[in-house]
């Protein structure tokens, strides 16, 4: 570890990423995503925990809204923080793990330009949260491994319950944790020792809030979460469903080389007892394995697993590597070849997703219905209209919708971010249930909108309803439609005795 150059390239590429990012979620054309404005509603209803997940990501974004102004540059300035923080623990832990300043370099530079990466630096999602606190999970594990001092596990603790807080997945990685010591020869003592089962204790206390409001509202959160992971699909299809999806969010030949260092690592662990290769197979392959089994006739979402792709990645880049160091010329430049081309693949990617305007330039267009970013447009000229609508109305009318991702897009864009109501028909449970007064709307106004004409059991909650205004959000180049809105005034709102016996 001589060649201090590479630290200062990795210090170098994150901060320039940092300082892109920061400048980027300023200028973007985009606008937020339904998830990140969803966030931004919890963060201004602050609770213990929340339906979906626990609090972290709230409180992240409350944070960053009472510095700056609240705008969507201040509720995504998260992004781009959490994830130079990650690549910052994500180097200290390569290099601890390979001996090698080079491959820390390597694995900081794939973090940011892979797709995931990519997104993740400006998007705020709780993975955000979540991936930074697993790779400092993980790097607490790896100290306490080469170093054997008992007050690791105490961060440990600490770490994973604050990544608790963040992802329930974390429960997942808590089990990982378990399966290293489980498996390693070395650490087998620790079950004999009181300092594991006190760090589970501190990671339960630390993570106490979503425990407390599940307590208190039946649970709802993990029901919520395991019903999702049992949404039945066709089973021919969804396995490979979901290894496309790894491939597409790890630059396909870079997922090929996770799965390669991943193999080779349990391989060398298991078989020649080697903590360092068992470390890495542990603390990404189970998670990586366990989703892909739910996508078997079960409903799983391409970034699900990120939390794998920390020490995922590191084993990837340290098995081709040595595999490069050890091989002949063919392999050496077989090697070199993929990951120039997966960084080359990669920026392009990046150009192009950061400004479409390249690709269009190069007379490239992707169909609304297959862009990935679609629903990132038009929510600002939808909330301006909508609060256009909204002010001829009486004073005390409200906004409503049967979508939560829409409901949360017009909290965050009608002029003075309204409290709006997510009326009770044709859509599943949310957030909203636990905020949503219909006695307090009851006989009101409202301004309804939704993606299709109103249907009649929206119609029927209401004593009368106008005839709809279209607004359909176009592509600047093409002028092809991405989607349709239809708002409509609505007089007296009737609702239902189920939802005004609510509150």
């Amino acid at each position: 570890m001589k060649d201090k150059k590479y630290t200062y390239l990795t210090f170098a590429v994150i901060l320039g990423f940092l300082i892109f990012r920061i400048f980027y979620i300023a200028t973007t054309h985009y606008t937020l995503s339904q998830d990140e404005a969803y966030f931004w509603d919890w963060s201004r209803h602050p609770a213990l925990s929340y339906y979906d997940m626990g609090p972290m990501i709230a409180w992240i974004i409350a944070f960053f809204t009472h510095i700056f102004p609240l705008s969507a540059f201040s509720v995504r300035l998260g992004a781009p923080v959490f994830s130079a923080m990650t690549a910052v623990v994500i180097y200290i832990l390569t290099v601890e793990v390979t001996e090698s300043r080079m491959l820390g370099f390597i694995t900081v530079l794939m973090f940011h330009i892979l797709p995931i990466g990519m997104a993740g630096g400006i998007i705020m999602t709780y993975y955000s949260p979540q991936v930074f606190f697993m790779s400092l999970t993980a790097l607490f594990l790896w100290k306490l491994i080469t170093d054997g001092r008992p007050w690791w596990w105490y961060l440990i603790g600490l770490s994973a319950g604050l990544g608790l807080l963040s992802h329930h997945m974390f429960i997942f990685f808590t089990a990982e944790v378990g399966l290293f010591v489980l498996l390693s020869d070395k650490n087998r003592k620790w079950l004999r020792r009181k300092e594991p089962y006190l760090a589970l204790l501190i990671e339960l206390i630390v993570a106490s809030p979503i425990l407390i409001w599940n307590a208190t509202h039946d649970f709802v959160m993990f029901r919520h979460a395991i019903g999702m992971m049992s949404e039945t699909k066709n089973i021919s299809f969804t396995l490979f469903e979901y290894i496309g999806g790894q491939a597409g969010i790890e630059a396909g030949f870079f997922f090929l080389a996770v799965v390669y260092g991943l193999i080779v690592s349990g391989y060398r662990g298991i078989k020649f007892k080697d903590d360092k290769y068992l470390f890495l197979f542990c603390t990404s392959a189970p998670v990586i394995l366990f989703i892909a089994l739910l996508s078997i006739g079960g409903r799983t979402e391409p970034n699900w697993p990120v939390s794998g792709y920390i020490t995922g990645s590191i084993a990837a880049v340290y098995v081709l590597y040595e595999k490069y160091k050890n091989g002949r010329h063919g392999m050496r430049l077989l090697i070199k070849a993929g990951l120039g081309f997966t960084v080359f693949l990669c920026v392009l990617t990046s150009v192009l997703a950061y400004y479409p305007a390249v690709m269009h330039a190069a007379g490239i267009y992707i169909p609304p219905r297959r862009d990935p970013t679609n629903r990132m447009y038009g929510w600002d000229e939808l909330g301006k209209q909508v609060s256009g609508v909204l002010s001829q109305l009486p004073q005390d009318s409200f906004v409503a919708t049967h979508e939560y991702g829409l409901n949360a897009e017009l909290a965050f864009y009608v002029q003075g971010h309204p409290q709006v109501y997510e009326i009770p028909v044709l859509r599943r449970f949310s957030q909203y249930d636990f905020w949503n007064n219909f006695k307090a709307v009851k006989d009101k106004d409202a301004v309804y909108v939704g993606y299709a004409p109103m249907e009649k059991q929206v119609y029927a909650l209401f004593q009368h309803v106008g005839p709809a205004e279209e607004l359909t959000i176009r592509t600047k180049h093409t002028h092809e439609d991405r989607f349709t809105f239809y708002i409509y005034k609505c007089y007296g709102y009737k609702g239902t005795a189920k939802e005004l016996a609510t509150f």
